[in-house]
């Protein structure tokens, strides 16, 4: 279904684009690539763009399998770990995509920014503690062998090298080919439901996946027959693309610090509505240890230099509209 909704994402962009009498012109403006800046960067991989573009699409296919690998892990972690731990530690993507990007695209940082990764790692490393140890003493996540309270975490840990190795990737052959990022995700999209539908074929005719989560025959029958699952699976696709949507609008006016405040926010409301169901709980280890998640991504990002310069320019301006401002002559 997220794949899925990737793909209504893309022909609610065209549809869209196509009724530009009545739509802003620069929300669609905004989903777009600024070629003329990637050719200004100079960047050493990119290249022009051929009409026939098919077969470097055909490379997005490894993207496509680890945001397929990734995202099969961050389910199977989520049944093991509360919604706060699996948030937070989506936000560890950061300190993994700069190792990546550091050994694999010869990346160089400065040296607050390697203090802010050691942050971010720590971080995760003090709420995936925090998890193994809370899930450990409960008996109704501890199984008989008595290892399935480390699950959760390391899956979504694990999941989160994938979706570094996916962001890694995406870069280089979207700077190589020089391909929109709508497209992009399209292409995404239909590899991922192709990848999937070949696995759940395979799962479908395999003995072993009989009586398993792989029970694909068993699972199609539950989602038909249940309300509540074929609802909520329509609700998440339509999600995905409404969340792709305005992710691609916003990336561009808000900058990257932005979006790092409207990820903890996020992370936040999350924790905090599911604290209030009685779907997870409060925690001051876990507090502590995503207060040092939020430093290192925010120092990562420049949030706290992004308000500096504007709190600067708002008290020149004031200053400058004060008593002590030179008289015009």
């Amino acid at each position: 279904m997220i794949f899925f909704g990737e793909i209504i994402c893309i022909f609610g962009i065209q549809v869209v684009s196509k009724a530009s009498s009545w739509v802003d012109r620069s929300l669609l403006d905004s989903v777009q690539i600024n070629r003329q800046q990637q050719e200004e960067d100079g960047n050493e991989w990119s290249i022009q763009r051929s009409s026939t573009w098919f077969w470097s699409g055909i490379w997005f296919i490894i993207p496509s399998a680890c945001d397929l690998i990734s995202t099969t892990m961050l389910n199977f972690g989520l049944i093991y770990s509360t919604p706060s731990v699996f948030q937070m530690v989506r936000s560890s993507i950061v300190g993994f995509s700069a190792v990546f990007s550091f050994l694999f695209l010869s990346r160089r940082f400065l040296g607050h920014e390697w203090v802010s990764v050691l942050a971010i790692l720590g971080g995760i490393g003090i709420i995936s503690y925090h998890a193994v140890v809370t899930s450990s003493g409960a008996s109704s996540v501890v199984d008989d062998d008595g290892e399935s309270h480390w699950m959760g975490p390391l899956l979504l840990l694990f999941s989160q090298v994938f979706v570094a190795g996916q962001f890694i990737l995406e870069e280089y052959l979207m700077d190589r080919y020089q391909l929109d990022p709508v497209r992009a995700m399209g292409i995404e999209g239909i590899f991922g439901t192709l990848l999937l539908g070949i696995a759940l074929v395979v799962a479908v005719f395999s003995p072993s996946a009989a009586g398993s989560v792989f029970d694909i025959k068993t699972g199609v029958s539950q989602l038909i027959n249940s309300y509540d699952l074929w609802q909520s699976a329509i609700v998440l696709a339509l999600m995905v693309a409404i969340f792709n949507f305005f992710g691609l609008a916003v990336s561009t006016p808000i900058g990257i610090p932005g979006r790092s405040v409207l990820d903890a926010i996020r992370t936040t409301l999350i924790w905090v509505i599911a604290a209030h169901y009685g779907y997870d709980s409060f925690s001051w280890v876990q507090l502590f240890g995503f207060f040092i998640l939020i430093i290192g991504v925010f120092l990562f990002n420049g949030v706290f230099s992004a308000v500096k310069t504007a709190i600067r320019q708002q008290f020149w301006r004031n200053d400058g509209n004060s008593e002590r401002a030179p008289l015009l002559s």
